[in-house]
Formats: structure tokens, C-alpha cells, sequence
């Protein structure tokens, strides 16, 4: 089984929720576009993860769904670039492994916990 970050350790640094709403908002043309498309979804999935996590049912509310479908895009847009240990999403699970695809927001988390610290 395969031990993600935790939420508390993935989003230690982040941006508020709130900043991070108003940065998901403005982007969102910018992603339509096809800028900045990997970014978007990965900071959109984490929002939704953070969100979901302080929810009533943190696994299988309207939250949680989301942050699942969110993840999803995130994974199939890692995937189509080739992404995994030799690419610059470096975690020790790649976005088509199997536990990244039981545990979609799991990959969002390592994904996440990466990429802040570059940024």
C-alpha cells in the first residue's frame, strides 16, 4: 500500500484556499487556451483535494468527487507528456501506476508537494 503525503505535509506551504480560488479563477481562461495547462490542474486539484478534505465526507461527498475528477485530468495530462521519474513530475509513482490510479488525489498530493517546493 502505498503511503501518500499526507494533506497536512502536501500543503504545508500553499497559498491560502482563498488565494488559491481567485488564482484557480483567473487562470481558468488561460487553461481554455491551452496555457499553462498542467499548472492549472494541478493547483485546481489540489484546491479541491484541500477543500474536500475538510468536508463532511471527505471521501465520497460532491467535494471529494470533484477532487477525484480533477486529479483524473491532472493524470491523463501527465500521462500524454510522458511524465514520470525522468520527467519533471519526478514522484515515486507515475500517473498511470496502479496505485496512483486507486488513489488519484494520493498522486495529486506527491505531485503537488513537488512541484511547491520548485515554485
Amino acid at each position: 500500500m502505498r503511503h501518500w503525503p499526507a494533506p497536512e505535509a502536501a500543503y504545508a506551504t500553499a497559498p491560502s484556499v482563498i488565494s488559491e480560488i481567485g488564482w484557480t479563477f483567473r487562470s481558468a481562461q488561460d487553461c481554455l487556451h491551452g496555457i499553462q495547462g498542467r499548472e492549472f490542474w494541478l493547483r485546481k486539484a489540489a484546491l479541491l483535494d484541500r477543500i474536500a478534505v475538510t468536508d463532511d465526507d471527505p471521501a465520497g461527498g460532491d467535494a471529494a468527487t470533484l477532487a477525484v475528477e480533477a486529479a483524473r485530468r491532472l493524470m491523463e495530462i501527465d500521462h500524454a507528456a510522458g511524465l514520470g521519474p525522468s520527467g519533471y513530475a519526478d514522484g515515486p509513482y507515475t500517473p498511470d501506476h496502479p496505485d496512483s490510479v486507486r488513489e488519484p488525489r494520493g498522486y495529486v498530493r506527491q505531485e503537488y508537494a513537488l512541484w511547491i517546493r520548485h515554485h
